[in-house]
């Protein structure tokens, strides 16, 4: 299936090379990286989703763990968390009740965690409640918490060499240890004192006390130079009552960080936004594939905005024209597809402005920013359905359909992805067993079995990407501020699409085993396929 896509008018802007030296942020063929995008996790329905964060090297580790709602990617929980050594860090995202905690509302989702490595704050042995209380204003129940995605970010590393200053009883009776020889694992499996990092971080505390830049930034006893990278991670969602499970891995960006800088540079208190996708310490250039060719794009110094530049850089290593994947809905195996697909930068370009940043089409509207994208499925006998009928003017013509947008309802094969994560669901029934971020193309498919594509490409898309400023201006304004083009500029060319990761998941029923009593139910997880669309030195086509 061979599609001709329009020409976008050149930019420039970035300068393009190939890879040098210097080091530049990409997304990792081996697995391991400074940043761990973990695209999916759920506690709806009986789900559970275990994620486990591995340090492969040797050095001691500091690193962000965030979970973001799935909607508008509001954070529900972070916290620090401190690696030694090839260390392992597991732990559980469950569903919550709804409560109450320290004067906000908690609950929906929950971490609990029986793993034995430090973080700051201490997790509770009972888990820790998901907070809700940065979207309760729209109204959204707690159980907005329990889908979502997760973001594993590195901060710094520490000095096992390092002359103690924060174990002020130790330095007192002459028995001190430094931060890393405290989170270090003993021969039964415990870090030798978490209190130590915990007391960096109190209120008179060495960490919280020192200042870089003003910032609330940790320097004391870590190392002099960046040496960040090595971790991996993967997760798995099981659900006990439907007897079925499946996993995936996380997507490792290795050299997120920019060479020069200091093994403290992303080190932030717990509790703080920080480090974020704009962080400076950041680099502001990536290596991408483009027809076949391994290419740097700097985008250093092209956006006026403070660290738009670094993201367009991450944007550059996801930008994807095309997603490809396989669909089953056999209604003899009770089979169900759902495609996740997960924009882990999009809140940055859509919430709180008055116009989206490119490649985004959408602002926020508080309850929604959908982007348009165009459904084509093909049967396993290479059978390309013929177009489905216009909906009618009062909605979406999908189900279950989202929140209903502000401005025209899609048309023809356009599927609306309203959220930072939406869930494509193929069956009348989820995969996933989740319905808070799914939009339903059951009514599309004339074949149960087949494959599809779903393209981000401007020239693709039918119904609504031309009209998708949603301020009341008119289309003339509209044409004037350049819109919905789906484009970052990259050198003497752009790159065309959206900045997207995910996979498919497939399960199959087949209820009990004769005779057993056991369930008989299978589950998988394939990641999407991709296409990478670009003009001028970018140059590459689906």
């Amino acid at each position: 299936m061979k599609r001709t896509l329009l020409s976008i008018a050149v930019g420039s802007a970035a300068a393009v090379s190939l890879p040098s030296a210097n080091a530049a942020m990409y997304i990792s063929e081996l697995g391991t990286g400074e940043t761990l995008l973990y695209p999916f996790y759920t506690a709806e329905n009986g789900n559970n989703t275990m994620i486990h964060v591995v340090n492969s090297t040797l050095d001691y580790k500091a690193v962000k763990v965030r979970m973001l709602e799935a909607q508008n990617s509001q954070e529900v929980l972070d916290f620090n968390l401190y690696l030694s050594p090839e260390d392992h860090f597991s732990f559980v995202i469950g569903e919550a009740p709804e409560g109450v905690e320290g004067g906000y509302p908690v609950g929906g989702a929950k971490l609990i965690t029986k793993d034995k490595s430090c973080t700051a704050p201490v997790i509770p042995e009972d888990g820790k409640p998901f907070t809700t209380y940065l979207f309760a204003e729209d109204g959204s129940p707690v159980e907005r918490t329990q889908v979502g995605y997760i973001e594993v970010i590195e901060m710094g590393q520490l000095d096992p060499n390092a002359a103690p200053k924060i174990d002020e009883a130790g330095i007192a009776n002459g028995t001190a240890m430094n931060a890393a020889a405290s989170i270090k694992h003993g021969a039964d499996g415990v870090p030798a004192d978490c209190g130590i990092v915990n007391k960096a971080w109190s209120s008179d505390g060495v960490w919280t006390t020192e200042g870089k830049t003003g910032n609330l930034v940790g320097e004391s006893e870590f190392l002099a130079d960046w040496s960040g990278g090595g971790l991996f991670g993967y997760a798995t969602v099981i659900n006990v009552a439907q007897g079925v499970s499946f996993g995936y891995d996380a997507i490792a960006i290795a050299d997120h960080v920019a060479d020069g800088n200091a093994g403290y540079a992303m080190h932030y208190e717990p509790g703080d936004i920080r480090p974020n996708f704009t962080d400076k310490a950041l680099d502001t250039a990536a290596i991408v594939s483009i027809d076949g060719r391994s290419v740097t794009l700097d985008f250093e110094g092209d956006y006026p905005e403070s660290g738009v530049e670094r993201l367009q850089a991450l944007n550059a290593t996801m930008m994807t024209a095309e997603v490809y994947n396989d669909f089953v809905t056999d209604a003899d195996l009770a089979a169900t597809t759902d495609w996740l697909l997960t924009f882990p930068t999009k809140t940055y370009h859509v919430s709180g402005r008055e116009e989206p940043i490119q490649p985004f089409s959408q602002i926020w509207t508080g309850n929604s920013a959908c982007e348009p994208a165009a459904l084509y499925t093909v049967d396993r006998e290479e059978s390309a359905p013929p177009p489905p009928p216009a909906p009618d003017s009062s909605g979406p013509d999908f189900s279950p359909a989202p929140p209903k947008p502000p401005g025209p309802a899609p048309a023809n094969n356009d599927v609306p992805l309203c959220y930072e994560a939406t869930i494509v669901q193929f069956a009348t029934e989820s995969a996933a067993v989740t319905s808070q971020v799914a939009v339903g193309v059951n009514a599309f498919l004339e074949s149960e079995d087949g494959w599809a594509t779903l393209s981000f490409a401007p020239s693709a898309i039918e119904s609504t990407l031309g009209k998708c400023d949603i301020d009341g201006d008119s289309q003339t304004d509209i044409a004037a501020k350049d819109p919905c083009t789906r484009t970052i500029d990259a050198g003497d060319g752009q790159l065309i699409g959206l900045p997207v990761v995910g996979f498919a998941v497939q399960k199959y029923v087949n209820g009990e085993t004769v005779g057993t009593g056991v369930l008989a139910n299978y589950a998988i997880a394939t990641e999407h396929k991709r296409c990478r669309l670009g003009t001028g030195s970018a140059a590459t086509e689906c």
